[in-house]
């Protein structure tokens, strides 16, 4: 049964507080883009307005099967998962910059951006747990939370290159500069793994 005090103490970990912050700036990497990505088939690739929809459900999809892969790998490599993710939003942002107006090419590289952001998740919850084992409810609710902020966040950091005249492929770029600002946080997580 959970004790208040001893969560609280638990939630004291500086290491908890990085997983989190890891957390924050990965979802917010992937979901800067996936919420302008509608908008980006219509004007920049041409995408028909009735596969927009399809297009979309390839990040969804895309998800699905990286949250499979990093479930499978993640309770014996959390840190290969993580590294794999914020790597690949990072290096996928970058891309959809170059294949955004290209219809062959966009479908698969959102397809790709849903795995590699997904993968990220069953090893973030991983991380937390083992950290914080005494503080399954605080821990529990401040991850939902971590992720919450890192959603919430997106329309403003879009809306400070946006508002400047910027492309809406800016957000790609927002993106991949905060996944690979985890980059730096997973691997001090790796070193002082707990």
């Amino acid at each position: 049964m959970p004790v208040l005090s001893r969560e609280l103490a638990t939630m004291r970990k500086p290491s908890l507080w990085v997983v989190y912050a890891i957390t924050i700036l990965t979802t917010a990497a992937y979901m800067v883009s996936f919420n302008y990505l509608a908008a980006m088939l219509a004007d920049s690739t041409g995408v028909a307005e009735a596969w927009i929809p399809a297009v979309l459900a390839l990040f969804g999809i895309g998800a699905f099967l990286g949250l499979f892969i990093g479930g499978r790998i993640s309770d014996r490599r959390p840190h290969f998962a993580l590294g794999a993710g914020a790597i690949g939003v990072a290096i996928l942002s970058v891309a959809m910059v170059a294949v955004i107006e290209r219809l062959w090419a966009a479908p698969p590289a959102v397809f790709l951006i849903g795995i590699a952001a997904f993968v990220l998740n069953p090893a973030l919850y991983g991380r937390v747990f083992a950290i914080a084992a005494d503080a399954p409810t605080i821990a529990g609710a401040t991850t939902v939370s971590a992720f919450q902020l890192g959603i919430s966040i997106t329309p403003v950091l879009a809306a400070a290159t946006l508002t400047n005249g910027a492309p809406l492929t800016s957000v790609y770029w927002i993106g991949a500069a905060l996944a690979a600002a985890a980059v730096p946080l997973i691997l001090l997580d790796r070193a002082r793994r707990d």
